[in-house]
């Protein structure tokens, strides 16, 4: 049964007309609910012709994606209506409702192969499939050319949003665990989770034991050893910022566009806690995102007790392409974990992160899928710029805003021309999705995992750069808040810098020793 699936994974060369006339002839008897649907083209389309799905296909291959995306993805066609449709086509029986899904299986499998195989009463196997992207497109080609797919096996036909909520409510708690204990398992030294470990402590406890004994034996060498402390980070430190400064300030910007046919597919993460007052404006700026919609996935990552967000998304008049993920009970609880989550159901070529209150550039994407397309196979993530748009709010938001302007525009934008290795930003962080997964994805216990994530990156060999693209943000606005922002994020670089310390080893076959020392002068010089 997989072999039949997979096999058609890469048809291209069927008679698509024939496939186009016999599914737009079922797909004629269903209703859609608005009276009448926009083409690309901009002429108005009767949906119950054949035209809607032959011109579908015809824009679906003329922008590299298939038909299922095309259609449902623009709104054009509801999911349910399309799948009954495509079931009816396949002589198959379809399933509206979600299904229990057996044990001993592998949830995250399961979602990657788009079909389950289930135990009937009479002892025998059926399959629940979910067909999707040239899998969809390849049974239409062969059921409209006479082409026997299923001889022999039960098959049901159910939606992809169907199929991954009833995997999701079977192995969601363990796919989660799985996502967010993989760096925990393969590499426990890249995790925060346990810092003071007994390695750690074998080589700090020495070390403090000297620095108390020579403390006591003699208390003027306090001023030398405290200023030695603060001296040996600094002072790199300060070369290669006025290097980086220097080299921004010569840098002009280029950007080379491509055609929406070579664009990859993309998903966007947003994790959001307690941003329930926050859900309509978000919604509107994330729909404001200049990129093909059949290309298009965005995953809204909420905890499973913050019923007052869930309600304020399920209330939106989302477009099909959203998809709201409720994180299971779970520890720890924090932004990584969320990320890591939104990781494992993700299905773009790319991954972008946001958080609730940002409001990215419309063509940022475009400008990051070009940087990765022309850039080097070594380019680990394109940053995107953040800056504050809350400035006028109070004299912190105002300061707060001086810093984003001369961090984003200025350093770090050096740093990433003289390839110094970024501590990435919170937000618009682009990444391939292979390398996240490749690279172990965030780290659940850091609670920088920005930071954390950026010098991981370069201690493998990669690269980040700075793009010519905004994405503006809030910024705190009182004391109590920024206080708790600034400790948490003091909290998160000590826990980088101990990971960095222990990792030299692991990193030495992979960059050179100026990487490993600018590594660690960056996460030490950022905790002092």
């Amino acid at each position: 049964m997989n072999a039949l699936l997979a096999g058609f994974n890469e048809i291209r060369r069927w008679p698509q007309e024939l496939a186009s006339a016999r599914m737009a002839a079922f797909l004629s008897e269903y209703a859609l609910s608005h009276a009448e649907v926009d083409a690309v083209s901009a002429d108005r389309v009767d949906p119950s012709c054949d035209e809607l799905v032959s011109r579908a296909w015809r824009e679906a291959t003329a922008t590299g994606t298939t038909l299922d995306r095309y259609l449902i993805h623009n709104g054009l066609v509801e999911a349910d209506m399309l799948y009954e449709a495509f079931a009816r086509f396949l002589d198959l029986p379809f399933m509206a409702e979600e299904f229990i899904v057996p044990d001993g299986l592998d949830g995250a499998s399961l979602l990657a192969a788009g079909h389950c195989p289930i135990q009937d009463d009479s002892g025998g196997v059926r399959y629940t499939v979910a067909p999707t992207g040239r899998i969809f497109e390849g049974l239409l080609h062969a059921k409209a050319s006479g082409v026997k797919i299923f001889e022999g096996s039960t098959v049901v036909v159910t939606t992809p949003r169907i199929f991954a909520q009833s995997v999701r409510r079977r192995y969601g708690l363990y796919i989660a665990h799985e996502a967010n204990h993989r760096m925990a398992t393969l590499a426990p030294s890249l995790s925060a989770e346990k810092i003071f470990g007994r390695p750690t402590i074998t080589v700090i406890g020495p070390i403090a034991a000297l620095l108390l004994l020579t403390l006591a034996a003699f208390p003027d060498a306090w001023d030398v050893i405290s200023f030695g402390m603060l001296l040996y980070p600094s002072l790199p430190s300060i070369q290669f910022k006025a290097l980086a400064i220097v080299a921004a300030g010569v840098y002009e910007p280029k950007f080379s566009e491509i055609s929406d046919l070579d664009l990859p597919t993309y998903s966007v993460l947003v994790p959001i806690y307690r941003e329930a007052r926050i859900v309509p404006l978000l919604i509107e700026r994330l729909k404001r995102i200049d990129y093909p919609k059949a290309k298009l996935e965005i995953k809204m990552i909420v905890e499973i007790d913050d019923h007052e967000t869930q309600n304020a998304l399920i209330r939106e008049a989302m477009p099909p392409f959203f998809e709201i993920i409720v994180c299971p009970s779970g520890l720890p609880r924090t932004k990584p974990r969320a990320l890591n989550i939104g990781l494992a159901y993700a299905k773009g070529d790319y991954i972008v992160v946001y958080d609730a209150e940002d409001e990215p550039d419309p063509d940022q994407l475009r400008k990051a899928a070009a940087h990765f397309a022309l850039g080097d196979p070594k380019l680990g993530c394109v940053q995107a710029r953040l800056a504050i748009d809350n400035g006028a709010d109070s004299w912190i938001a105002r300061m707060f805003a001086f810093e984003y302007a001369g961090l984003f525009d200025g350093l770090l934008l050096g740093m990433s021309i003289t390839r110094q290795p970024i501590p990435l930003g919170g937000t618009s962080n682009h990444f391939r999705r292979s390398l996240l997964h490749n690279c172990l994805g965030w780290d659940a216990w850091n609670v920088t995992e920005d930071a954390d994530l950026g010098l991981r990156l370069a201690g493998l060999g990669y690269h980040c750069i700075v793009m010519d693209s905004t994405t503006w943000e809030e910024a705190p606005v009182d004391w109590i808040a920024w206080y708790n922002q600034r400790t948490r994020w003091l909290k998160g670089w000590m826990q980088t810098a101990f990971v960095v310390a222990r990792n030299g080893k692991r990193w030495r076959r992979s960059v050179s020793a100026l990487t490993r020392f600018e590594i660690a002068v960056i996460s030490t010089s950022s905790v002092i």
